[in-house]
């Protein structure tokens, strides 16, 4: 369980974790989203009935596509999550 002191790491750790969802889509359930556990900030790609009382997000939007059509980690997306998380100021 990783705990974030700053947005900036946050946001780097959720990124990580949709890269690697995205090169290793198939060693996740088919279900899988973003489960965060607010308490402590801790996030983990997981099956929806794996994680009590976590936030979830659904994959599919925490990616978009660059010029040549591969699925990279959407940033804006990103943001919008961490924002939820930690004071923007």
């Amino acid at each position: 369980m990783r705990i974030f002191d700053d947005m900036k790491a946050y946001v780097g750790d959720v990124t990580g974790l949709v890269w690697n969802f995205i090169h290793h889509r198939d060693a996740y359930p088919q279900n899988a989203q973003l489960a965060v556990q607010p308490e402590v900030l801790a996030n983990v790609i997981d099956d929806p009935a794996e994680c009590q009382h976590c936030d979830f997000y659904d994959l599919n939007k925490l990616m978009s596509r660059d010029q040549h059509g591969r699925l990279i980690p959407n940033p804006a997306a990103i943001h919008k999550i961490a924002s939820r998380y930690y004071q923007v100021g």
